[in-house]
């Protein structure tokens, strides 16, 4: 399979992986065969790209580092959640989340289990299945590469439960904004940046009192917008005094808004999102704390479509976790836009005169500079 901007689908085409909604739920299933009304249902749902079957990549698999019922059943307990404060709110009355720690856990037990099933895959992850501007999802997403830099880090299974869940509630506060704020489509302005700074102190204020939820996931939520030299937020804590488990949310929490799309942008490719990151070690996070994340992300997903300096486009098929930059390619059309007879895999190890110049789905990323990470999120 590969991964296809749908600005270049065509009618007739299979989806290789499931497709599903900012709640969750399934929108189309792997091989449903493409229509003209299902391309424009995918536009409609904000879906940029799709995995689509393709014999000349038949082999290449991207499997689903968690599977889709455990990313529906932590997605919907996001929801569930964020539906009871907001109900709540609506009717000016105290919120009562009865056994809310519990079922975050089950949910996240969940993610856990089938991350040390897939410990090789956890080594260097090559995607995390969505890649949504769903609260929900975002949520997800960063709960998954929080738990991988804990497992790398040595962490026991007490310690990646508070680090998880923190993760998936990381952004709870945000129910608590305004909700004008919260459906804008437009970039916020400066003075809505302050307001929804907030939603750290107003979602630590939540889960504290919750008695089933541990104080350092509270803790994770009321500080992952913190920095290492002291210019983060909602106490200009650094060093030290910044939580380990907040530091990491944090930064797993700007690659994967980075990585996204936005309603005023476009993602930003992955090698940008690990190249601000790595120039963020030291300043903003923990030295070690980046270097564990960046062993986790593959620059060039496999999967997707990718450029050569021969004018080649490909398809990455392979991905080293030691030489990440320079993957396998699967050239499928010649340097003047021909289809290749008989595709054929170039490993960029050995052929050290060739290298990606970029994706071929060049529509889909944002080619400005990287926005600092207080307006990434």
């Amino acid at each position: 399979m590969r991964l296809v901007s749908l600005r270049h689908i065509q009618p007739g085409m299979k989806l290789g992986r499931t497709v599903f909604t900012e709640d969750g739920k399934v929108l189309l299933g792997t091989g449903m065969q493409l229509t003209e009304r299902l391309i424009s249902g995918l536009e409609r749902a904000g879906v940029d790209s799709v995995y689509i079957d393709d014999p000349r990549t038949n082999d290449i698999v991207v499997e689903e580092v968690i599977r889709p019922q455990t990313r529906q059943v932590a997605v919907e307990a996001i929801e569930k959640t964020i539906k009871q404060i907001t109900n709540s709110n609506k009717l000016a009355r105290k919120i009562s989340l009865k056994e809310m720690g519990l079922h975050f856990q089950r949910a996240f037990s969940s993610i856990l289990d089938d991350l040390m099933q897939n410990k090789q895959m956890v080594g260097h992850l090559t995607t995390i299945s969505t890649h949504s501007p769903s609260l929900y999802h975002h949520s997800v997403n960063v709960a998954v590469l929080a738990t991988a830099v804990g497992m790398s880090l040595g962490y026991n299974r007490t310690q990646l439960i508070n680090l998880g869940v923190g993760a998936m509630l990381h952004d709870i506060g945000k129910v608590n904004l305004p909700e004008e704020l919260l459906l804008k489509t437009e970039r916020w302005t400066d003075e809505e940046k302050e307001i929804a700074k907030e939603h750290t102190m107003l979602g630590f204020n939540l889960l504290r009192k919750q008695h089933d939820i541990s104080l350092l996931s509270a803790h994770v939520c009321l500080q992952h917008h913190e920095r290492l030299n002291g210019s983060g937020y909602p106490q200009g804590l650094s060093g030290k005094q910044i939580h380990e488990f907040a530091q990491i949310v944090g930064l797993c929490d700007i690659y994967d808004s980075l990585t996204s799309p936005r309603p005023w942008r476009k993602r930003y490719m992955p090698q940008d999102a690990v190249e601000y990151l790595f120039g963020a070690g030291g300043t903003l996070f923990e030295h070690h704390l980046v270097n564990a994340f960046i062993k986790h992300i593959a620059i060039f997903p496999l999967g997707s479509s990718v450029v050569l300096n021969t004018g080649e486009v490909g398809v990455v098929s392979r991905v080293d976790p030691d030489y990440s930059h320079r993957p396998t390619v699967r050239v499928i059309r010649d340097g003047r836009g021909n289809d290749v007879p008989s595709p054929y895999d170039l490993d960029l190890k050995t052929n050290i005169r060739l290298f990606i110049v970029g994706f071929e789905d060049d529509d889909l990323f944002n080619v400005n500079s990287l926005e600092d990470s207080s307006s990434s999120s």
